[in-house]
């Protein structure tokens, strides 16, 4: 494993740890000063904000578990067959637990 896999998987952590922290203030709905378009729309933002909070936070527990196989010297290992985990993968997923093989054959079996 490279320290360009790493590095980039602290960089992408931190980021989402970032936008977690910026975002995670959902906005409150005005009832008092609006029509109900305006509170429909107050609602929805609301509703968007959760969802990306909940979403970035599911991110950046992946993340986190994938600096915790760092440590493990498990990062960048298949989970399913023990391979290693494609350098360019990992660039692009850095939480990726499985090769592409393993991850198709996983995708497979859940539908």
């Amino acid at each position: 494993m490279k320290t360009v896999e790493v590095t980039h998987l602290l960089k992408t952590y931190r980021d989402v740890v970032a936008r977690l922290q910026n975002e995670s203030a959902v906005p409150t709905a005005d009832v008092a000063s609006g029509d109900f378009l305006d509170l429909a729309q107050s609602v929805e933002h609301q509703e968007l904000a959760r969802l990306t909070t909940t979403r970035l936070a599911e991110r950046a527990r992946r993340l986190h578990a994938a600096l915790t196989r760092v440590t493990d010297g498990e990062y960048g290992v298949c989970s399913e067959c023990g391979t290693s985990i494609p350098q360019k993968r990992l660039l692009a997923i850095p939480d990726a637990t499985a090769c592409v093989e393993c991850q198709e054959q996983l995708e497979h079996a859940r539908s």
